[in-house]
């Protein structure tokens, strides 16, 4: 192996940490949902897309984008809410060939009661580290990276804060 076919080596550090926060990060928020509603972080993030929709339904497609998950990975994962009774899916009546995924009054109960301790976390793990330059910089990052990946998930966000 060449050294052109090797990070340098403070990409290479870089790129160890980045991949240990994505690691570690949602292991840590998953252990702290599941402790505290039997729920995994994906779940929680379907439940809390719904909650934020004027209607608390969303498209199924729609999401799936939302949520940064895959449509297969959504599928498995509304199939145990619903199993839970914390949302339900039904076809949407303009279009049948949609689905409609809804929160349920128990999502919703449930999601309330274990919002503020997973909002804790977040600003105890994240954003508590970092003063208002570094936030500014890693929204600008996150962004960058994930505007090629997925750049439907970043339109669907709402827009940048002035700060």
């Amino acid at each position: 192996m060449s050294a052109a076919d090797r990070l340098p080596p403070q990409q290479d550090r870089t790129w160890s940490l980045l991949v240990g926060v994505m690691m570690w990060l949602p292991a840590e928020l998953d252990a702290y949902l599941e402790r505290s509603a039997d729920l995994s972080h994906a779940e929680y993030g379907v439940l809390r897309c719904l909650s934020l929709s004027e209607a608390r339904e969303i498209h199924m497609s729609r999401l799936a984008a939302t949520a940064s998950v895959t449509p297969s990975h959504l599928s498995r994962i509304v199939g145990r809410l619903e199993k839970r009774g914390l949302l339900t899916r039904s076809a949407d009546p303009s279009d049948a060939r949609k689905t409609l995924a809804r929160l349920t009054q128990a999502g919703a109960l449930l999601l309330a009661e274990v919002e503020p301790g997973y909002v804790a976390e977040v600003r105890a793990r994240v954003f508590g580290l970092l003063d208002d330059r570094q936030l500014e910089q890693l929204e600008d990052l996150a962004e960058a990276i994930l505007t090629p990946l997925r750049g439907e998930c970043v339109s669907l966000l709402p827009p940048r804060s002035t700060h």
